[in-house]
């Protein structure tokens, strides 16, 4: 069954197109629903589709050399994944899994990169994600070099934040405990005492599925180092 227009048009990279190609490309596109933890894209495997998040959440991932999740960036909807694979056709340097519930399209790379032939502003969008994933990928490297989970908790949240038309700072969709653990590389039980203080004083508030950050300015003098008003975390 093709996959319908308005679908695709709810995409950022695919808004670009006229209709008569996203009905093409509707025709050639697959609609997939998986479960929470279901691999969607397997390390050292080509991937021969690009996929397109619609809902839940995803998150790429690698394995250390004891074999612990490590997590690397997560994906969330209307974001795409597998475009250095679909781009280079080089195995993924890393597997993609399903954190909720998630429906996704997949797109043949074929299509893809005769898309970003074709379309400069297609080209572009894509760059600018690659671009965005390296600078994401230099940012949590760095993070890890912090030497307190207290400091990689706050500055994992900072890197997390967005500012809401409201002027709120807040994280959408704020991941799990676990999930920011295999992140930060500590424990789950770590981060939920990091967060347990946050929110005694104040810094940071859960709003049902989000996290208002209330005191950005404290949050940050945290990941830099704690004040020396603030004692041991963890």
């Amino acid at each position: 069954m093709a996959v319908s227009t308005l679908i695709l048009k709810n995409f950022s990279l695919l808004q670009p197109l006229p209709d008569k190609t996203l009905e093409q490309l509707g025709r050639q596109s697959k609609l997939i629903e998986v479960p929470r933890r279901k691999l969607v894209m397997e390390k050292n495997q080509i991937a021969h589709s690009l996929g397109l998040l619609i809902d839940g959440r995803l998150q790429g991932i690698d394995m250390t050399l004891d074999g612990r999740e490590a997590g690397l960036y997560f994906i969330e909807p209307n974001d795409f994944f597998g475009e250095l694979t679909v781009i280079d056709q080089q195995p993924a340097t890393e597997f993609v899994i399903a954190l909720t519930t998630s429906r996704f399209l997949m797109i043949p790379s074929t299509t893809i990169r005769q898309l970003i032939e074709k379309s400069p502003q297609i080209a572009t969008i894509i760059n600018q994600r690659l671009a965005q994933r390296l600078r994401e990928s230099m940012q949590q490297r760095t993070l890890l070099t912090m030497p307190s989970p207290v400091q990689r908790v706050c500055a994992q949240l900072l890197q997390m934040t967005i500012k809401a038309p409201s002027g709120q700072q807040i994280v959408n969709y704020a991941p799990t405990h676990q999930e920011i653990a295999i992140m930060i590389n500590t424990t789950r039980e770590t981060v939920t005492r990091v967060f347990q203080k946050l929110q005694k004083k104040g810094i940071i508030l859960r709003n049902g599925n989000s996290l208002e950050i209330k005191d950005i300015n404290h949050l940050t003098d945290l990941a830099q180092g704690e004040p020396k008003n603030d004692k041991k975390t963890e």
